[in-house]
């Protein structure tokens, strides 16, 4: 009984070092198969927050060792999240509505003594809500980045921090 435990042990605990020593030989995503990754989750997410639909990923270039296609799809990827950061939100979002109301949906409205921004931040609501790699004031920021701040912002203080256009679109 004690010998078919030991062997069994034996055997598990070769099993196991056996697949950690597998782990350990299999390369890791090459970095340029990571930054497609991340440039194609920051196009999705940019798109998610200002309600566009996401693009299908085909993740073909993670398997293909060609350098030249994975080239390509970095190419294109970088090129989807510079254009989704300057898109507007859908014409339906409450964010459209409500930057429409506030400052006639001038995303980089900067007229005012004090707000600016489409949606119409205080200089200092905007430093406490944004995030550190946003731009210093808000009307230098884009839609999808003062909607996020925005979000932000209606989590902490709800609909109040725009009381009259909120009032008036019916949010709250």
């Amino acid at each position: 009984m004690r010998k078919a435990t030991l062997i069994a042990a034996l055997v598990l605990a070769g099993a196991l070092l056996g697949a950690a020593d597998a782990d350990a030989r299999r390369p890791a995503l090459p970095s340029m198969v990571q930054e497609i990754d991340q440039l194609r989750k920051e196009t999705n997410q940019i798109r998610r927050t200002i309600g566009r639909r996401m693009y299908r990923t085909d993740f073909s270039y993670r398997t293909v060792d060609n350098r030249a296609v994975r080239l390509e799809a970095l190419i294109i990827w970088t090129q989807r999240r510079k254009k989704a950061r300057g898109l507007t939100p859908h014409p339906d979002s409450v964010w459209t509505r409500l930057a429409d109301c506030e400052s006639g949906g001038v995303w980089t409205y900067n007229g005012s003594a004090i707000y600016d921004g489409g949606l119409q931040f205080h200089p200092q609501t905007w430093n406490s809500y944004r995030r550190n790699s946003y731009p210093k004031f808000a009307w230098q920021a884009a839609p999808y980045q003062q909607i996020r701040a925005a979000k932000r912002l209606r989590r902490a203080a709800g609909w109040g921090a725009w009381p009259s256009c909120s009032a008036k679109l019916g949010l709250r």
